[in-house]
């Protein structure tokens, strides 16, 4: 079967979503509550965002400059490449990565 659309058809794969690919926008999530953490090595491709609760928590972006996360709507999921959120104590925040992101 050729190849259709975002998804890449391989028929020897073990799982359904191997074998066909994830149909959705979104692969997996990481929930942040409190503390230091780096979005590179394994945590590599966490893109977009969805603020709960803030918690005084900041995020800086790949590139340089940070955001505090309590200037963002809660529940709209923002589109940012983030690569470190910090300085949260109760925070509800998620992380979001996009298939075609190893």
């Amino acid at each position: 079967m050729p190849e259709q659309g975002p998804y890449t058809y391989t028929p020897t794969a073990a799982s359904q979503f191997e074998r066909l690919g994830h149909p959705g926008k979104y692969i997996t999530s990481y929930q942040y509550s409190s503390g230091d953490i780096y979005f590179t090595g394994s945590n590599y491709g966490y893109g977009s965002i969805m603020v709960v609760a803030a918690g005084g928590a900041t995020a800086s972006l790949s590139n340089g400059g940070t955001l505090n996360l309590g200037d963002l709507n809660v529940r709209d999921v923002y589109d940012f490449s983030i690569s470190r959120i910090t300085g949260g104590t109760a925070s509800s925040v998620y992380l979001f990565k996009r298939q075609g992101v190893a």
